[in-house]
């Protein structure tokens, strides 16, 4: 490679996404756009659900985030994500994430479970409310 390098993780829970030196990237944070290049201060960027860019030596590559936390220091930098794919263009990025999103998994049954229980619990508080305060309504 000719330029200097930042070597780049993405990881979710269940695996490393992407492995790859880049010349520089871009993130989404909560105030715009964030570059990040090798040599750079070490930082902490919360990052936005949305699209990564890289600068590879040759040509460019893109992932697609569910947001997360961006560890970058001198030469390295990881990120951790609940859900991640990369690909070489942004239409092939988009088609990941569906097929991804359309996939039934573990973590999405729970995380509808814990909605359904939840709204349960709201729905029995809110009734026992009405129970406990015959006067509520009248009056």
């Amino acid at each position: 490679m000719s330029q200097h390098t930042l070597h780049v993780i993405i990881r979710t829970p269940r695996e490393v996404v992407a492995e790859m030196a880049v010349v520089s990237m871009r993130v989404p944070t909560q105030s715009g756009q964030v570059g990040v290049r090798p040599r750079g201060e070490a930082n902490v960027l919360a990052i936005e659900p949305g699209l990564i860019s890289f600068r590879l030596d040759r040509g460019m590559r893109y992932a697609g985030t569910a947001g997360g936390l961006l560890h970058a220091s001198g030469d390295s930098a990881s990120l951790l994500t609940p859900i991640a794919v990369v690909a070489d263009d942004v239409d092939s990025v988009s088609r990941a994430l569906d097929e991804l999103l359309d996939s039934p998994s573990e973590e999405m049954d729970v995380r509808r479970a814990m909605g359904r229980l939840e709204s349960r619990i709201l729905q029995e508080l809110h009734l026992g409310e009405e129970v406990s305060d015959p006067q509520k309504g009248k009056p």
